[in-house]
């Protein structure tokens, strides 16, 4: 018996959300001198395939993540919600 994963309905609005999330995660990380997503992740114990995922804005991004990655930049959550969409 073949299971078929069910897959999920697009929703424009949250995808242009994720996207805005990874151009604010670049931007951050370029701030912070880091010219290259693996060297960052890589310094910063962070999967270094699922965060370039997180900056493409391809992938959804679970809290505790999220967590990881701004202690690492040194950046709160209500600052790095200011700063997207910038």
């Amino acid at each position: 018996m073949v299971q078929i994963k069910k897959q999920r309905e697009s929703d424009p609005e949250f995808d242009l959300f994720k996207e805005n999330i990874g151009k604010t995660l670049k931007r951050l990380r370029e701030e912070r001198g880091y010219s290259n997503y693996e060297n960052f992740a890589f310094e910063n114990s962070i999967a270094r395939s699922q965060y370039g995922k997180y900056e493409k804005g391809s992938e959804d991004l679970r809290l505790s993540s999220l967590y990881k990655v701004l202690n690492a930049m040194d950046i709160s959550f209500e600052d790095f919600f200011k700063e997207v969409g910038k």
